[in-house]
């Protein structure tokens, strides 16, 4: 599914408009996707530039691991904390929701980092992992 030409209107008369209808926020997965970018925005302003909110997660890079895998290798962190929750039945440092939802801010961020360099690669003819 290519995102990359969704737009979406600036005014914050309509913050959650998702190009089909308002996202409706007495639903519980509505809801948790305001979450999602709501916990995005936060995190991106302690470890991204405003000029590239993904900086930290592209850093990855910098070790010769694509920046895409490099989001994964994070998701992969927040499942690990989660099966921790499975096998004690608690976390010492962070609520089970923000692993959740840390795991599909991660996927999504993979998702946008693999569509870049799969673009970069066919402009070039090359693989993108």
């Amino acid at each position: 599914m290519d995102l990359a030409n969704v737009t979406l209107p600036n005014d914050s008369v309509t913050p959650h408009y998702t190009g089909a209808k308002l996202l409706d926020d007495r639903q519980p997965f509505h809801r948790r996707l305001m979450a999602m970018a709501e916990l995005h925005d936060r995190k991106s302003a302690d470890y991204g530039k405003d000029e590239d909110p993904l900086s930290n997660v592209r850093a990855s890079e910098d070790f010769g691991v694509p920046a895409w895998v490099g989001a994964v290798i994070r998701m992969n962190d927040k499942v690990r904390r989660l099966q921790t929750l499975a096998r004690k039945g608690k976390l010492a440092n962070e609520p089970p929701a923000e692993s959740f939802l840390d795991i599909a801010v991660y996927a999504i961020i993979a998702d946008i980092l693999y569509e870049e360099a799969s673009r970069v690669s066919r402009s070039v003819g090359l693989s993108c992992s």
